[in-house]
């Protein structure tokens, strides 16, 4: 999971090299800003990387934020923490230079996606019912966060810091508390539709993200009480943070939940055929085979044959009787029937297709998951091709408008054209559409 990787760095770097990062602030900026233009710059062209490692543990943990994310969480707890423990007195001196690297790391998130969203915005793409809902939310949020955050990491730099009035300078920083807010319910927002489909990781983000930011609300809140309550006993600020935690932890789980996990039933209809091998001398009297379905009928001389099978445990008897009438009747019928098809032009008998009549499906490797693809072909004709997919709805319908109609046009799956800007859905459409029209091929 990228954000539990991403938490793995900050807290690594804010506890094994605060006193690089206290002393070299700058050197930090400028990697952080390095990274950021670097991943902003790969995801926005047509470089493509094959390794899936490389996309989603090392691009994506800048381009998603994840890592950004991370940052703000260590800094976050920096305050809930109890005053004067062995983990505070390590983040707070350097809490300043924690959150100027944080807000650099997230303007990758934020420009890379900003970007996406402006165009769906100009486009017209903001979907309908609970689709277009979750982009506006998400939008006003991204906005609204990207003006607080832009301050706040100005104000975080020393020499800005002492310019200004101490208490004027904390009364904005108080800002930082409806910034950590908003990270959440933006994350919530994304993910829980993903989770509730049964999207994969997408659940447990939900508890992760849940459990780091549920649980420094409750943390810092209760920190506040005991500072002004010094004397109170601690028992019940504790058992009432343990149930302000657990209770909506719980119900962040139970509203993320995949409520869409289906099982279906297996039956067996009464009507099915089954076929039964012309030689019935060597088939024993009970048998657990079940046939497969024929149409082709099968001549049987006039003689009386039963035959016993035993299906799931019942035995059935079939006696076939056939006259030797039928079965001379049936013998007309087939001669009448070569007789026809010689009389046929030669030139509709040697006709040939490049491709099977049928529906035919293949998958392909996307940026987020598996592609799937389902093409359906009637005389070397696609009559109808389709995709789906785990990736980001957004650039995953770019790629199909793109890349579809040079499927359908051509009958094929090289040469094809990728999406400017969603590269990887493309190349995952394409390869599924290859691994499908070989299964169709002749």
């Amino acid at each position: 999971m990228l954000f539990l990787i991403s938490l793995f760095i900050a807290i690594l770097v804010a506890f094994c090299l605060d006193k690089p990062l206290k002393n070299f602030s700058a050197a930090f900026y400028i990697t952080a800003a390095v990274l950021t233009i670097s991943s902003i710059v790969i995801s926005q062209s047509d470089i493509t990387i094959s390794s899936r490692f490389v996309r989603d543990y090392v691009l994506g943990i800048f381009s998603r934020g994840a890592l950004g994310a991370a940052f703000w969480a260590v800094v976050m707890w920096a305050g809930a923490l109890p005053n004067g423990s062995a983990p505070i007195k390590k983040l707070m001196p350097v809490r300043g230079e924690l959150s100027i690297t944080a807000a650099v790391l997230t303007l990758a998130h934020i420009i890379t996606f900003g970007m996406q969203y402006i165009k769906n915005l100009i486009n017209g793409r903001t979907g309908s019912g609970d689709a277009y809902r979750d982009f506006i939310i998400t939008f006003v949020l991204s906005l609204a966060m990207t003006l607080i955050m832009l301050p706040l990491t100005v104000m975080s730099f020393k020499a800005v810091r002492k310019k200004m009035n101490a208490k004027t300078w904390k009364k904005i920083q108080r800002l930082a508390y409806l910034f950590y807010a908003m990270i959440y319910i933006h994350i919530m927002v994304l993910f829980v539709p993903k989770a509730q489909k049964g999207r994969d990781g997408y659940f447990l983000s939900v508890l992760v993200y849940s459990v780091v930011f549920i649980g420094y609300a409750v943390l810092r809140l209760r920190k506040a009480y005991l500072s002004k309550n010094e004397k109170v006993s601690k028992t019940v600020p504790n058992a009432v943070s343990a149930c302000a935690f657990i209770i909506p932890l719980c119900l962040s789980g139970i509203v993320a939940r995949n409520a869409d996990i289906k099982y279906d039933d297996v039956s067996i209809s009464s009507e099915t055929a089954f076929e039964v091998p012309e030689d019935t001398s060597q088939m024993p009297t009970e048998t657990t085979t079940a046939y497969v379905t024929s149409t082709k009928t099968t001549s049987v001389s006039s003689k009386a044959t039963t035959i016993a099978v035993t299906i799931s445990g019942t035995s059935v008897e079939t006696t076939e009787a056939v006259t030797e009438e039928t079965t001379s009747q049936n013998n007309e019928d087939e001669n009448s029937n070569d007789q026809q098809n010689d009389n046929e032009p030669e030139a509709a008998q040697q006709q040939s297709y490049r491709f099977k009549n049928g529906t035919f499906e293949g998958t392909g490797e996307g940026y987020e998951g598996k592609v799937h693809v389902t093409i359906t072909i009637e005389d070397d004709t696609i009559t109808d091709i389709s995709a789906s997919s785990d990736d980001d709805p957004d650039y995953f319908d770019d790629a199909k408008s793109k890349v579809i109609p040079q499927i359908r046009d051509s009958l094929s799956a090289d040469g094809i054209d990728a999406c400017s800007g969603a590269t990887y859905s493309s190349k995952g459409i394409i390869e599924a559409a290859r691994n499908a029209l070989e299964r169709a091929m002749n």
